[in-house]
């Protein structure tokens, strides 16, 4: 495979009227400029020499300076801002964006003799960067295995949640179900009515049968006290999983670092509680020989968590798509 063309800075758009500061001011003055231009940052310059100090960004005066009770009227920009080695016209793209992604970073100043020129962000670099390593692990080959990755993980997250986690909490299949004859002890009464009841994340449901879980406490224990709660963290992590992969794998597909607590930790522990989920009812259930597991609830709740499992590990999906060497075109 051929690799693409190696862009430098220089091929980019510049920004050459980006903000700059001088080095002797105050956090507040780089606040209020910050505010003037509105922008996120500003190039600190050296008063004498014009030289390029570093970058300092809203991020960094509230880290370094508000969350350290630190005065931002007696505290220099030099004290709260990053210094990042800055680029010339003929630096790679490539190394520009490591150097920001490194750091996590959004722009890197670009100089010519010692002076600043302008500024590229990491999103001018998105689309320049060189793809000299292609993706080689991954059953399917495809022209663009990131793209292919984000595509395909966005639509089975969306239907874990969907299988997983939304259907169980409307009722549409339960965890454990019973003949309510059959199961009155539970709620400590008798009860004369017939039909099968289903117990879901939140309540429990039947022809003529509504009735929130949490009823069950009182009679019958923490144990279902901790099926609420569970259900609760199930439904919240399910909803942050979306969010994690979606923006995982559209940072794979821009080359943006995302750390492991938003690409995996979160979405594994959405599977952990879905799998505690069941093991708690299990508990509940397990001296009433009357009630049995829903068989459409635990196939949906594994292929949930089986599609989840194939979002994190997305990378195994595709590879890059070899194209034909010159002989081969020649000889087709």
């Amino acid at each position: 495979m051929s690799a693409k063309k190696e862009y430098n800075v220089g091929d980019l758009i510049i920004d050459d009227e980006y903000g700059t500061i001088d080095s002797t001011v105050s956090v507040t003055e780089a606040a209020k400029k910050i505010k003037e231009l509105n922008v996120p940052d500003l190039v600190v310059i050296d008063e004498k020499s014009k030289k390029v100090l570093g970058v300092i960004c809203d991020y960094d005066i509230v880290q370094n300076i508000v969350a350290e009770m630190k005065d931002p009227k007696n505290t220099l920009v030099t004290d709260a801002m990053y210094i990042i080695t800055p680029v010339t016209r003929e630096t790679p793209v490539s190394e520009a964006f490591k150097k920001m992604q490194e750091m996590n970073v959004n722009v890197v100043p670009v100089i010519e003799e010692d002076k600043l020129l302008g500024v590229c962000s990491i999103q001018d670099c998105w689309s320049y960067i060189p793809d000299e390593n292609p993706d080689d692990i991954g059953l399917i080959s495809v022209a663009d295995p990131k793209t292919a990755e984000f595509s395909v993980a966005s639509v089975i997250t969306l239907l874990a949640f969907i299988f997983g986690i939304l259907m169980p909490a409307f009722g549409v299949y339960g965890f454990f179900k019973g003949e309510t004859a059959d199961l009155t002890t539970l709620f400590a009464t008798i009860d004369m009515r017939s039909g099968i009841i289903k117990f879901t994340s939140f309540n429990i449901l039947g022809a003529d049968y509504f009735i929130p879980l949490g009823h069950l406490a009182a009679k019958n224990g923490a144990i279902w006290v901790l099926i609420v709660i569970c259900s609760y963290f199930v439904l919240i992590f399910g909803v942050l999983t979306l969010f994690s992969i979606f923006y995982s794998s559209i940072s794979d597909m821009r080359h943006f670092y995302v750390a492991d607590v938003i690409k995996t930790i979160i979405p594994y522990i959405t599977i952990g509680l879905m799998i505690l989920q069941w093991i708690l009812y299990a508990i509940a259930f397990g001296s009433i020989e009357s009630a049995s597991v829903d068989g459409l609830g635990l196939f949906f709740s594994i292929l949930s968590m089986l599609l989840l499992l194939l979002a994190i590990n997305r990378d195994i999906l595709f590879k890059t798509q070899e194209k034909p060497s010159a002989e081969q075109e020649v000889a087709s």
